[in-house]
């Protein structure tokens, strides 16, 4: 599964953002980005390729075991994620974890939040100890380092699955994403209701918050958000780099772009906990009309969707990684990997936009 392009892409991320490319910081920061950031860099512009090649090639698959299925009853997961605090990823692993328990597998269920990479590390020796059966892995920034210890696992026997590496090896399964399209849908949501909303304005004001000196698949995220600026009516006035996963982020992240920019109407945020966030501070402004505010994420957390859909909350459209059954598809992989019958070892996640019906918006 190693690709030729991935050494250039190293070194393309590497002019990109630098040495900035670290796990996702516990405190919030919000930076606007200089003005000369506006214009693409060549790094940006191959993003759609790079994501592409990263889902390239045929989908190997693992071959079922003698004796398979197995009995999976009293099997255990450790379930590992970047941050509890994240509605959209917690969410899925309550699921997963109820799902499991339905079959008697036990799902024990870690965030990485203040610790990082450095106590999923740690977190991984522990799964390890617990002689676990499969670890779920989604890092807190480039799995690189993380490695030697999915290494490790596996010498124990352990199965690993891992969210969203590009590459296949060391996992005995991945579920990947293309995020560059993520983000560029996400900028057409926020472009189409523009338009609906806005159909006689010359210019309607935008803030970026996305995680551009994250690790590679959250910059390709912010990449496509950035085809906002495609949109004829867009008007974007900042670019923020946001860091800290969670609804109070998102909230104090909109306070800034607010205070600062008070004519803001739309706000495309990373996760759609900063989406919340960022609606609950549009609601308490005094006087407001929500309908004149679209905000707009990468992800979604399910129990949301008849407020986006209602089209009466500033939080207006999300998409649906993996469409709104992805947790049900996560464990349908696991389950199998557990069961020792055949699965697929990469899952591209299918994108689905969830909005507002543009239509009900009054002009």
């Amino acid at each position: 599964m190693k690709r030729p392009y991935y050494t250039l892409l190293a070194i393309v991320l590497a002019l990109a953002f630098a040495l900035s490319a670290c796990s996702p910081q516990p405190a919030a920061t919000a930076k606007p980005a200089p003005a000369s950031e506006a214009t693409p860099t060549a790094a940006q512009a191959d993003a759609g390729s790079i994501a592409a090649a990263d889902l390239a090639g045929e989908i190997p698959w693992a071959e079922a075991k003698e004796g398979a299925p197995f009995d999976i009853k009293g099997k255990k997961v450790c379930y590992l994620i970047p941050s509890l605090a994240n509605t959209f990823l917690n969410g899925v692993a309550t699921s997963v974890k109820e799902q499991a328990a339905a079959d008697g597998v036990e799902v024990m269920v870690y965030g990485a939040d203040d610790g990082g990479l450095t106590l999923q590390y740690n977190q991984i020796e522990n799964c390890i100890s617990q002689k676990v059966d499969l670890i779920y892995l989604m890092a807190a920034g480039s799995a690189d380092s993380l490695l030697p210890a999915v290494e490790e696992a596996k010498a124990a026997g352990i199965l690993v699955m891992g969210v969203p590496p590009a590459e296949l090896e060391p996992f005995d399964a991945i579920m990947h994403t293309n995020q560059y399209e993520d983000g560029t849908l996400v900028a057409q949501m926020a472009c189409d209701f523009i338009n609906a909303r806005y159909p006689d304005a010359e210019k309607v004001d935008v803030v970026v918050a996305g995680n551009e000196s994250g690790e590679k698949q959250m910059w390709l995220r912010y990449q496509g958000y950035r085809t906002i600026e495609k949109c004829a009516k867009a008007n974007v006035v900042q670019y923020l780099d946001i860091s800290g996963d969670s609804i109070p982020v998102g909230a104090s992240t909109a306070e800034n772009v607010l205070a600062a920019h008070p004519n803001v109407k739309v706000f495309i945020m990373q996760s759609t906990a900063h989406a919340q966030g960022a609606a609950e501070t549009i609601k308490a402004l005094p006087n407001v009309d929500l309908s004149e505010y679209g905000v707009f994420a990468g992800d979604m957390d399910p129990t949301v969707i008849p407020i986006v859909t209602s089209c009466e909350d500033p939080y207006k459209g999300f998409v649906a990684i993996g469409g709104t059954n992805l947790d049900k598809n996560t464990y349908a992989i696991i389950k199998a990997m557990l069961q020792g019958v055949k699965y697929p070892r990469i899952t591209n996640d299918e994108l689905e936009p969830i909005h507002c019906d543009w239509s009900k918006l009054k002009k």
